[in-house]
């Protein structure tokens, strides 16, 4: 409940702060809450990854880029994250994530999100890769670019994401084979018995 409630708040703020530039840096505010903890007293790793999904729409919001997303009824799919952790979040902590736009290729847009606590200090760092559907296929990230603004053109993506989006690439393109538990041979012992 915690995330529709922070994503009504983005949408309202949304409407008396007007659109952000695509390169605008969001920055939306959350608390640890009991069922973000897992049995060590500290927040779910999983739930970073919702955190950021939270994230990521108030950042469309704040564009303009999820009205776009409406008006051409494009689908959003997430293809790839992968998130660093540096530093634990404790029960009903609060913290910031910074969400930006880091640039795009021809068809995923690259975005960064970074956890900081009240101190200023770097809690974790996600990088998710994101694009957009309709119905005949993938939409080019540079039209959706150039949807928000005409011949927009993306930043160099730092080498770290390419890495990362060439790794992403080159396993989604081998063919994975499915581990099956096969039985293990019987061992004798020394004594033959």
């Amino acid at each position: 409940m915690n995330l529709y409630l922070t994503l009504l708040m983005s949408w309202l703020r949304m409407l008396r702060s007007g659109v952000a530039h695509h390169q605008h840096v969001a920055r939306t505010a959350f608390r640890v809450l009991p069922n973000d903890i897992d049995m060590f007293g500290h927040m779910n790793n999983g739930r970073y990854l919702q955190i950021m999904d939270v994230a990521r729409v108030d950042w469309m919001l704040q564009t303009g880029i999820a009205n776009q997303i409406r008006q051409h009824r494009w689908a959003p799919l997430l293809g790839g994250g992968a998130v660093r952790f540096r530093h634990s979040l404790r029960l009903f902590q609060r913290y910031e994530v910074l969400t930006r736009l880091l640039g795009w290729d021809d068809r995923w847009f690259y975005i960064e999100h970074t956890f900081v606590d009240r101190r200023g200090r770097r809690i974790a760092v996600g990088i998710t890769r994101a694009g957009l559907r309709e119905k005949n296929g993938w939409v080019a990230a540079q039209q959706v670019a150039d949807a928000g603004e005409t011949n927009a053109i993306s930043p160099t993506l730092p080498a770290h994401v390419m890495d990362w989006a060439a790794f992403e690439n080159a396993s989604c393109r081998h063919s994975t084979t499915v581990l099956t538990e096969k039985p293990m041979p019987s061992v004798q012992s020394a004594s033959g018995s």
